[in-house]
Formats: C-alpha cells, structure tokens, sequence
C-alpha cells in the first residue's frame, strides 16, 4: 500500500507505468495545492538515462537505482524564479517516500539525482550540448547516437507552455539529409567489418580479432536499421533489445544474434563458418530493406553502392561532400 492509501502493486508495472502513476495520484494533486500558478508553465515526464525511460526495465533492473519517481522540467527563470524552483523541489522532496512497493532511496546515486526538478535547457544541454531546438543538420553530427537516443526516448506525461515536447519533437525528427548521411555510413561500416574485415581475421586464425569485428558489425547494423526507420540507437547494452521496437526486425535480430552466438573460437571450424553466414544472411536482408525503403537505392547491388546512393542524394552541398562516414559515431 502506499502512503496515499491506495493498493497499488508494481508486480506488472515498468517504471514510465509507474512514474505516470506516482505522477497522477501524488505530483499532479501536489501541484494544483501547492503552486497552481506554475502548473501551467512546466512539463512532467521520463527522459534521458536509465531502463525505465527506453521502457526496457525489468526484474533485475531493480537492484539499483529503481524507484518510483518522475521529473519537473522547469523554463527559463524569469518565467519561474529560482526560488519557486527551490520550494517546488522542497514539496517534491515531501512527496510519499513509498509507492507501488517501492522506496526512495535516502542517498543520491553516484550520477546525481535522477527524478526531481530540472530546468529545461540544462537538461537538453546535458544530453545534447544544445540548450534548445536543433536547427539544420549540424546540431545532430555533433552528437552521439546514443546521446541523441536519451534524449528522446521516455514520455512526456504532462507539458502546460508545450516548450520541453517541442525541443524533444524537433531532436525526434532529424532531416532527411541526416537520416541519408547517418544511414549512408553505418552501411559502409557493416560492410568493412562484416563482409571485407571478418573473413580476414578468420582467415590469419585471429579468433579475439575476429570476435571483436564481429561486435562491431552488430553495432553497425543495429545502427543501420534504426537511421532506415530514422531513428538512433541506443548505448550498446540495449542495441539488440531495440531491434524488438521494430515490427520488421526479426529476422535481422536473429542473425545478429548468430553472429554474435555462432562464436569464432574455432577458427576453420563450424562455429566461425556459421557466423560469417549470418553474417551475409543479415547483409542481404538489410539491402533489401534499404531498397525496398530509400527509392534511391533500388538499384543497389551491395551495401557499398547503396551508401553511395544515399550520399549522392544530400541535399546540402556541404554536407554531401563530407566523407560518407562523417555522420558515423566514432569515425
């Protein structure tokens, strides 16, 4: 039971069905007490690190840092003063220490706090460098993938000015030349460690190398898929629990899978035959998608020439005449 009273189980809740909870019967009521003036200016939601926020929390997610809570996010301080936000953040302080079976924690964790009362354009600029809308395409080749993914991931539960849901809708919504650039260099990238790099290590019988290109053909791929559907991945933990995001993923999880399973350390034996033909099976399907998806790829033959293809279709002169690995995290 929880401090309001209610019976309220956590058995079958995530973490964002738990925060919307603590949200409505505690927060929200918190709110129209306490400061009716600010409701309208804030927004309350889920973004940014931690399993909950991708919804990909489960049992074992609750041996550190799971508790029931959920964020404030302030604007600028001449909209609300600093000491509104410090009381705001006294009376959520207050809030019910226990709700749907969980407690809060006494200390901080070791990153700081994770629930709370943020200011909008610290919280973006944490995760993205940028205190606000991205305009163009350079704001998105100056961030990480993954970066760009906390950003926009989570739920907004409640937004009263409309100010934090329209910074995150326009990080959600890269150009077209972006998802072009970003595709265009995660292709290359499959195709160098998986199709050129993999059989290379297989065949000087260097099983740790081959085992390591093999990891970075499963990022690359992951990658390559989420920027066909426009999207950003996730920090390599979830990589392969995205791909379940995706109605049409199935068949490329699997080989990935594989990959990744079928092992190298028979060098010449089954297991390193096995995964470079998973390898290949994931090639294929992923240039198909690509050329059933981009119109101008279709008459791609490999993954090499369908990245040229996106390449050749920037927009902006500037950014076409980047290397095509420009958009790529870490090239």
């Amino acid at each position: 039971m929880s401090e309001t009273g209610k019976t309220v189980s956590a058995g079958h809740l995530r973490g964002l069905d738990i925060a919307i909870a603590f949200w409505e019967e505690c927060g929200l009521p918190m709110m129209r007490e306490q400061f009716p003036e600010v409701l309208p200016l804030v927004a309350v939601g889920l973004v940014g690190p931690g399993s909950e926020r991708y919804g990909y929390d489960d049992e074992v997610s609750r041996d550190h840092d799971f508790e029931h809570g959920f964020c404030i996010y302030l604007p600028d301080e001449e909209s609300v003063s600093r000491r509104t936000e410090f009381l705001l953040t006294r009376a959520y302080e207050k809030l019910p220490k226990e709700f749907c079976g969980l407690r809060r924690a006494l200390l901080n964790p070791a990153g700081g706090n994770r629930y709370g009362v943020f200011r909008t354009a610290e919280v973006y600029r944490r995760m993205t460098g940028f205190e606000g809308t991205p305009v163009g395409w350079r704001p998105f080749l100056a961030i990480s993938d993954e970066a760009l993914c906390e950003a926009t991931n989570g739920a907004v539960f409640y937004d009263g000015a409309g100010e934090f849901s329209a910074i995150r809708e326009a990080w959600s919504n890269p150009p077209a030349d972006v998802q072009r650039k970003k595709l265009c260099g995660y292709l290359i990238r499959m195709s160098q460690t998986g199709e050129y790099n993999f059989p290379r290590c297989l065949q000087r019988g260097d099983a740790a190398a081959a085992q390591l290109t093999a990891t970075e053909f499963v990022k690359a791929s992951v990658q390559a898929f989420g920027w066909l559907h426009n999207r950003p991945s996730p920090y390599y933990k979830w990589l392969l629990r995205s791909l379940r995001d995706y109605p049409d993923a199935e068949c490329i999880e699997q080989g990935l899978r594989a990959v990744l399973t079928g092992g190298t350390a028979g060098i010449g034996a089954a297991s390193g035959s096995e995964a470079a033909e998973a390898i290949a099976r994931v090639c294929a399907e992923m240039l198909r998608k690509v050329r059933e998806t981009m119109p101008e790829c279709a008459g791609a033959e490999n993954l090499q020439q369908a990245a040229m293809a996106l390449n050749d279709k920037v927009a902006d002169g500037v950014l076409r005449s980047m290397s095509p690995l420009a958009a790529v995290s870490g090239s």
